[in-house]
């Protein structure tokens, strides 16, 4: 099964844009093989949920403590009883992340996370609009009401707001770059002011770079891009030497016939981050398990990844960390 709910809208990592009839409408994950941790679409990941909840722990030492705490509900039926859904595990401070399916469970689930930095989120979904520059005027206006955007799903736009943030944000669009040396020019030349490059899109017949700017911020960001590790270990290396210099691991994305992993800095801090893999686990309880018991060591769940050499679930430890860049976002785009 395939990722539902980006695959009408974003098109960027290593696996092939689809689309699945037996996806939930909601969903933003799927198994199978990797997500690519990318800012795109295309297979899901197997693991990115579970049942229950778990443990907590403490992660970002240094700087602001995160504590994380994963659990799952199930699905939604409909937009309705979606909206519901995430405004109500929204209300106990838990931040939607995506439907996952788990191939020994046989079933799909809605993933949330609680790591303690926002008392409660509330969502809104906004109809999909029809071209590019619709949806940077629909975001625009949503960011000035505090409200960041989350992603698109079947149902429409999801859009989140944070609970005790005064942050508003802006949203500029950008040409898809053709090359690696490109998107650096691109994604740094708007990291200098402040924008945080999201995830390639496609809305409609049109297609763009979609960048966020938290007006309440002075975070400037710089990014790097490496060649796509062959196998799982040499991927964990590579995080681990660019997480040593304070870049975070951002996925792998294609640049018209390059393949590169992306990392991103926040230039106004001084973090590292710690990598490491595990085995992907198919039944939803076994995930929640297994990101519980990491969180207590301080670790937040990455993604699900496949290379050419094996497939595995990646998490991290920020260290000196502050902000949502130490913490699990999305899985398939990392926002």
């Amino acid at each position: 099964m395939k990722a539902a709910v980006l695959i009408a809208l974003t098109c960027v990592a290593l696996t092939a844009c689809g689309d699945d009839d037996n996806s939930s409408p909601a969903a933003s994950g799927g198994s199978g093989t990797s997500n690519n941790g990318g800012g795109g679409t295309g297979s899901g990941g197997t693991g990115s949920g579970g049942t229950g909840s778990g443990g907590a722990g403490s992660g970002g030492s240094g700087g602001s403590t995160v504590t994380l705490r994963y659990e799952t509900k199930p699905i939604a039926s409909d937009k309705a009883s979606f909206v519901t859904l995430v405004n109500g595990e929204g209300a106990k401070g838990y931040r939607y992340l995506g439907d996952y399916f788990y191939s020994a469970d046989n079933a799909t689930v809605s993933i949330f996370v609680n790591d303690g930095t926002a008392p409660t989120y509330t969502y809104q979904l906004q109809d999909a609009p029809s071209d590019v520059a619709s949806f940077v005027t629909q975001a625009n206006a949503q960011g000035a009401s505090g409200y960041r955007y989350d992603g698109p799903l079947s149902y429409g736009y999801l859009y989140r707001k944070d609970g005790g943030s005064s942050s508003t944000y802006s949203y500029v669009s950008a040409a898809l770059p053709t090359s690696q040396a490109a998107f650096l020019a691109q994604a740094n030349g708007q990291g200098q002011s402040g924008y945080w490059f999201v995830s390639p899109m496609m809305v409609a017949s049109g297609s763009g770079n979609l960048y966020m700017k938290d007006n309440a911020s002075s975070a400037t960001y710089t990014y790097e891009a490496l060649p796509q590790a062959s196998n799982v270990a040499d991927l964990v290396a590579q995080a681990n030497s660019e997480g040593a210099k304070g870049f975070r691991a951002k996925g792998a994305n294609m640049f018209g016939s390059d393949v590169a992993w992306v990392y991103v800095k926040d230039q106004t801090q001084s973090p590292t981050f710690a990598y490491q893999s595990t085995t992907i686990q198919t039944a939803g309880a076994a995930f929640v398990q297994q990101s519980n018991n990491l969180a207590a060591q301080g670790y937040a769940y990455l993604s699900d990844i496949v290379t050419g050499g094996g497939s595995a679930s990646f998490y991290f430890k920020p260290t000196n960390c502050t902000g949502f860049l130490c913490t699990t976002l999305n899985p398939l785009t990392q926002n």
